[in-house]
C-alpha cells in the first residue's frame, strides 16, 4: 500500500502535519542544493544575482515557506477542533484530556517517567519543551516548564496533574 493510501484514514491534522514534513524536507533539500549552487558560483567567480538557477532556487523555496505558512495555520485550526472532539468524548466516558505545565516545585521535576508512580490509568502523551517536541518514554526526563498532555481516566488525570504542577 502506497504512503498516501495509508494516510488517507488518518485525521485532517495528521494529514496536514504529515504534508508540513514532506514540505519542510522539501526545503532542506532546496537549501542544500542553493549553498552548492552558490558554492560552484563562488569557486568560477560567477555573480550570484545574475544566475538563473540561484533565483529559481530562491523562488522555489519562497514558494514553499507561503505554502507551509499556510499548512500551520491550517494544522492549528484542525488540531484544535479534533481535540475538542476527542475532550467531548473522553468527557462522557468519564475520561480526561489536559495538559499541565511541570512546576519548578513539583517532585516529579528532573525524574524519569519511569521513576514516577503515576496511575495506571494515566497516559503521558507528547511533551512540549519550548519549540520541541518530545514523545515520552520511561527515560524521558521531565523538566519544569514541561507541557504533558495527559489522558485516561479523569480522578487519575485530575491527580496527576496535581503532582505535576506540585499541588498536594
Amino acid at each position: 500500500m502506497a504512503f498516501w493510501e495509508q494516510v488517507k484514514g488518518k485525521t485532517q491534522a495528521v494529514q496536514i502535519k504529515l504534508r508540513m514534513l514532506f514540505l519542510e524536507n522539501q526545503i532542506d533539500q532546496a537549501l542544500l542544493r542553493l549553498g552548492s549552487r552558490t558554492y560552484d558560483l563562488n569557486k568560477s567567480g560567477g555573480a550570484f544575482g545574475e544566475d538563473e538557477e540561484v533565483r529559481s532556487f530562491l523562488q522555489g523555496i519562497s514558494s514553499k515557506r507561503q505554502e507551509l505558512a499556510r499548512l500551520k495555520e491550517d494544522f492549528q485550526r484542525s488540531w484544535s477542533e479534533e481535540s475538542k472532539e476527542l475532550k467531548a468524548r473522553l468527557e462522557k466516558g468519564d475520561g480526561a484530556l489536559e495538559q499541565v505545565e511541570i512546576s519548578f516545585l513539583s517532585p516529579a521535576a528532573g525524574k524519569k517517567v519511569k521513576e514516577l508512580d503515576l496511575p495506571k490509568e494515566v497516559l503521558l502523551g507528547p511533551i512540549t519543551r519550548g519549540k520541541e517536541l518530545i514523545i515520552p518514554d520511561g527515560e524521558t526526563e521531565l523538566q519544569p516548564m514541561d507541557r504533558v498532555t495527559l489522558l485516561g481516566k479523569k480522578k487519575d488525570v485530575e491527580s496527576t496533574a496535581r503532582l505535576l504542577k506540585g499541588l498536594p
